[in-house]
């Protein structure tokens, strides 16, 4: 999606155009205009995609030299220009901050987010036509003028300054020559000041369909790159769905490249297995040139994702050979799973009891509460994507653990059955009850 966002004295405007399908993501170029003149003022070499009409999220000041960009969701503390916020001067980070940063919050202690946020509570979905093109908001009946404003304007620019208000109705204002965070004062007593303000950003949203990837692009002249590569390297690409493949020791590439114009790659990260030779491979990715005509021109570069290769050796004996050894290192490494404290140091409980000490140790307070005070158990199956993804990844339910051999000598063989019950008791446990599992404990195996 290309974003045109424009200046609110409509003289300058600048124009994002993505590399990638990612969001948020910092691939892509940003070019900032006068209005009539066609050559960039300057440019920056990110873009900005977490845009909708009408979010504001996204500001250009006055004199075109000025970025100001919101992050409500996926931003990322420990990444510049993926913080919470991120202001550019000139193509320059001038300042950035994180949530924290600005509202003091801590994810551990309470639910709050950058943006104050009411659709659910203020808009009526069907009189709006919500998930129609025709949508078109309206409030409910008996909504104050105070939750309106707020649920156009959480965020919106002014002159030379940048009004925004988070989840704890604190209205925070941004200097745009400066960057600076100037003060923070309660909504309420703002409100006044700002009731006749609020304004929509000039946006505009070209969406052009991008290419999606099956297989990594053939090289220019039209040979497959993996066999290509298997070639270079002296041995056969391997089909991981075909069953006949499974009998040999695979060896993988893994890589991260973007393609440009030319058809050349620059690679952004590029994971070898130890056995193979890494710089020869890198230099079969940047010594050739692929095949790019399914991207749309617009897209000068584009981001090909992760994309991973398998090879073996071209002796079938010796590739059998290798099997065998790495089916016996595996077998030895699971079993010393078994009986380890910790895996990839992280501490694996002895027992469902012992899960939920550690689940104490690990969940904040506000994740606590909110399990706490779900009506009943059953609740607790929202959390079996997330929290329960992780217990089943590095609690090793599925890869071999002392706590996966606990659930298998009781009859419980499935990972996702393992954390069900997990979750169950912890419920149970953080409602006083933390007796219940040594019932289920006690219970003859299931069979």
């Amino acid at each position: 999606m290309i974003v045109t966002v424009h200046s609110e004295n409509d003289r300058f405007y600048m124009k994002s155009v993505p590399f990638d399908n990612e969001w948020p993501t910092l691939r892509g170029k940003t070019s900032v205009f006068a209005v009539g003149n066609p050559t960039a003022l300057y440019v920056i070499d990110r873009g900005f995609d977490s845009v909708e009409r009408d979010s504001n999220n996204l500001i250009l000041s006055n004199d075109g030299e000025t970025i100001f960009s919101a992050l409500p969701w996926g931003a990322s503390d420990d990444q510049e220009g993926l913080k919470s916020i991120t202001i550019y001067r000139h193509g320059r980070i001038l300042k950035s901050y994180t949530q924290t940063d600005v509202n003091g919050c801590d994810l551990r202690q309470e639910r709050c987010s950058l943006l104050y946020s009411n659709f659910d509570a203020v808009v009526d979905r069907e009189r709006s036509g919500l998930g129609t093109p025709a949508f078109r908001k309206v409030f409910k009946e008996g909504i104050d003028t105070k939750e309106k404003f707020l649920s156009d304007f959480p965020i919106f620019s002014l002159g030379n300054t940048v009004y925004l208000t988070d989840s704890k109705r604190e209205t925070h204002l941004f200097d745009l020559e400066t960057g600076s965070l100037v003060t923070s004062v309660a909504f309420d007593t703002f409100y006044g000041q700002m009731a006749n303000q609020g304004r929509f950003t000039r946006t505009e949203l070209e969406r052009i369909e991008t290419p999606v990837f099956f297989k990594f692009p053939d090289l220019s002249d039209g040979r497959a790159a993996e066999r290509s590569l298997a070639e270079h390297l002296g041995m056969k690409s391997v089909d991981v769905f075909r069953k006949a493949d499974d009998k040999y020791k695979r060896y993988s590439v893994k890589v991260n490249a973007n393609i440009r114009a030319d058809g050349r790659l620059e690679v952004e990260t590029i994971e070898v297995d130890p056995d193979l030779p890494k710089d020869r491979i890198l230099a079969f990715f940047l010594s050739n040139t692929f095949d790019r005509r399914s991207i749309p021109a617009v897209f000068e570069t584009w981001n090909l994702g992760d994309e991973y290769f398998f090879f073996r050796r071209s002796d079938n004996r010796l590739a059998r050979k290798e099997k065998k050894a790495e089916e016996d290192k595996e077998r030895k490494e699971y079993e010393a799973r078994l009986t380890a404290e910790s895996i990839d140091g992280v501490y694996i409980p002895k027992d469902l009891g012992d899960c939920f000490v550690a689940l104490d140790s690990i969940l904040s307070k506000v994740d606590m509460g909110e399990m706490r005070d779900l009506p009943n158990k059953d609740g607790m199956v929202r959390y079996h994507l997330g929290l329960g993804m992780w217990l089943r990844n590095h609690w090793g339910l599925w890869g071999g653990s002392r706590l996966q051999k606990y659930f298998t000598d009781k009859g419980v063989h499935h990972p996702d059955d393992m954390s069900r019950l997990i979750l169950g008791y912890y419920y149970d446990w953080l409602n006083g009850r933390q007796d219940a599992w040594k019932d289920w404990e006690k219970a003859p195996a299931q069979r």
